[in-house]
């Protein structure tokens, strides 16, 4: 077996409290953070580890307000910790999903999201292909949000000469109802047939047992995915996703479903008590209910079709749903700030 890189058990605790906090940390937070894991040591001995980091360029220091991990630390962390992102509610997600703050009475809050990075120069056309996916009727949302480079979401930092479109991610259905105390489980994404307009059948299949990679994440990088050709033709491949629940609460998340405010969330194309023979990926799936939802990120995929951008990250963040808007009036309002006009 190959060798990791090897670091003492403490350093590797605090890359992890790091990692899963996706916030600054003083060596006070760190050292309660630690004593919770059962680690008990003293704030000298953790500012000794961070000055350590520092110099190995894992963290950065913001003053007095704490530590982040850099971009190379958020990838060293991600191969240390790999073990602890397997499966389908991986460690990170598991803490996003607990941090937001969006329910359907306040229609405020933080709500998870997608990211996609946009060179500046071709952020006026990235915007004018997305209000042609937002037309697609294979996306959850329209609403967008905007990152600027310096700017950051949770462990990430928008690079120089960079953009961040910032998407609705179908992993918020599953959060809505764990706010109910309804137990859900995203158990395989796949490729989705649409023919004039309407799903036709599955294409392929990817089970979310055993990845650390968003199986949606995949498929669009991967450019399996047509979801502008559904858009402007009425056939391609999307994104979908199967999410299952016991089948005793089929009412209360019908209820939750048929309560989304449309502007944001356009709901399950189908929703159903009991999972069909055919869906059944194994025997836990006899006595469940389950939807099928659209892809959240199939409304930032054309960009990586046309070779706009490349750079996407699937629940990578928690972003405020007030400062996402609809489409058109992101694009209208980036054309006007840019002189470009509103065509």
């Amino acid at each position: 077996m190959f060798e990791p890189a090897v670091y003492p058990e403490t350093v590797v605790e605090i890359i992890r409290i790091l990692y899963f906090s996706g916030k600054l940390r003083t060596s006070g937070d760190l050292q309660l953070a630690l004593a919770k894991r059962g680690v008990d040591v003293e704030t000298r001995t953790i500012r000794y580890h961070l000055t350590n980091l520092e110099s190995a360029m894992i963290v950065r220091r913001f003053g007095n307000r704490g530590v982040m991990l850099t971009d190379f630390g958020v990838e060293e962390a991600k191969a240390l910790l790999v073990f602890d992102r397997v499966g389908d509610l991986a460690m990170e997600t598991e803490r996003l999903s607990l941090e937001c703050e969006y329910t359907p009475s306040s229609r405020r809050g933080s709500i998870m999201v997608n990211t996609l990075l946009v060179d500046e120069a071709r952020t006026e056309e990235a915007l004018a292909t997305l209000l042609v996916a937002a037309r697609s009727g294979v996306i959850v949302s329209s609403r967008l949000g905007v990152l600027r480079p310096g700017q950051r979401m949770w462990n990430y930092e928008i690079p120089r000469g960079k953009n961040a479109l910032i998407g609705v991610s179908s992993r918020n259905y599953d959060v809505l109802l764990h706010q109910l105390r309804i137990p859900t489980e995203t158990s395989a994404t796949f490729l989705l047939r649409v023919e004039e307009g309407k799903p036709k059948g599955i294409v392929d299949i990817i089970s979310h047992a055993g990845t650390t990679l968003s199986p949606g994440e995949l498929l669009i990088r991967g450019k399996y995915t047509s979801v502008l050709d559904a858009a402007e033709q009425g056939g391609g491949l999307v994104t979908a996703a199967i999410k299952t629940f016991p089948s005793a609460y089929f009412d209360e998340v019908k209820e939750r479903m048929d309560g989304l405010d449309a502007t944001l969330f356009a709901g399950p194309l189908e929703l159903k008590a009991q999972i069909p023979h055919a869906y059944q990926l194994s025997y836990r799936d006899r006595n469940k209910g389950y939807m099928i939802v659209y892809g959240g990120a199939n409304f930032l995929a054309p960009l990586i079709e046309r070779n706009i951008a490349e750079k996407l990250s699937i629940s990578h963040g928690l972003f405020p749903v007030e400062r996402m808007l609809p489409v058109e009036e992101v694009k209208n309002a980036f054309f006007a700030r840019s002189g470009a006009g509103g065509a």
